[in-house]
């Protein structure tokens, strides 16, 4: 029962770093569309292709007046290959097919882990046994228990005699072999 434990522990830890992972993912590379009610429609999920797409461009800083961008990073004249990105820019969003392939990519594992995480609980012991019967059972086991602890017991007990009775047999035979020697 305790390796069910320690698996089924290992699997939730599992999958506490998979939904993390998941969403670092999906905030870091969505698209960065609003989810806003388009004007003039109150109260009603806005269809996704009337939202407006935000600029590729980095947020603006707080401070700087309404409709400002902040400038776009300026291109290498070489590419992206020297690595001019400021890191403290957001990575570009991924296209919207790679995107949605790798949702339901994570999706599926998340699944796949969550499927795990039952079959683990469902092998426990007890986990289709009423509490008496788990009582019941508790009891048994520790009637068990108390029978194998005195059969220990007695074997300790009776090893003891045979160890006695092997040291007296060996004295023998050492005064057999050697022979008085306290003449």
């Amino acid at each position: 029962m305790a390796d069910i434990l320690t698996q089924l522990q290992t699997c939730l830890d599992q999958l506490a770093t998979q939904f993390y992972a998941t969403l670092g993912y999906l905030t870091t590379y969505h698209d960065n569309s609003p989810a806003i009610t388009p004007p003039g429609i109150s109260n009603a999920a806005p269809a996704l292709s009337r939202i407006p797409k935000n600029s590729s461009l980095p947020p603006a800083p707080a401070g700087a007046p309404a409709g400002a961008q902040a400038s776009p990073p300026p291109s290498h004249p070489q590419g992206d290959a020297a690595g001019t990105e400021d890191p403290n820019l957001p990575p570009a969003a991924d296209a919207p097919r790679l995107f949605a392939s790798r949702q339901r990519e994570l999706a599926r594992d998340l699944v796949i882990k969550e499927q795990q995480i039952e079959y683990l609980i469902s092998v426990l012991p007890g986990i289709d046994s009423s509490e008496e019967q788990q009582e019941r059972r508790i009891k048994e086991l520790e009637k068990e228990l108390r029978g194998m602890e005195e059969e220990r017991e007695e074997r300790m007990r009776e090893l003891g005699r045979l160890r006695r009775r092997l040291e007296g047999v060996l004295g023998a035979v050492e005064r057999g072999v050697y022979g008085d020697r306290s003449l």
